[in-house]
């Protein structure tokens, strides 16, 4: 995907990357991978993290909190609007390891889904 598309370059990646439900640790894992030289996390936060709201709020994706993971998609506790936005801009968020309140898990939707298949 690329501008014309209407999409930044983050957001195209994060909407690729959340596929097939991508905890948000594994988005920002391939995304500094990705870079070079590799950015810090905290660096990278804002960028992924006003990509995914973006891309929540456009409804081209969605977000859920989940105790365990994997787990059955019902399972999670839907996140979005401006509880998104605010989980999202910690950093500790996108982190590898356990999470205090459970393990943000971002889902293209259908909307999505078309989307990246007119891309």
């Amino acid at each position: 995907m690329s501008e014309r598309t209407g999409l930044t370059h983050v957001a195209s990646f994060v909407l690729r990357e959340s596929g097939s439900d991508a905890p948000l640790p594994e988005i920002a894992a391939a995304w500094l991978a990705d870079a070079v030289p590799p950015p810090a996390v905290e660096e990278a936060v804002p960028a992924l993290a006003e990509a995914l709201t973006a891309l929540a709020a456009d409804g081209l994706l969605t977000v859920r909190r989940f105790r365990t993971w994997p787990a059955a998609w019902v399972d999670g506790a839907s996140v979005a609007g401006e509880r998104l936005t605010v989980e999202t801009r910690v950093a500790g968020t996108w982190l590898p390891g356990p999470a205090r309140d459970g393990l943000l898990v971002a889902r293209v939707t259908e909307a999505g889904r078309a989307y990246l298949g007119r891309a």
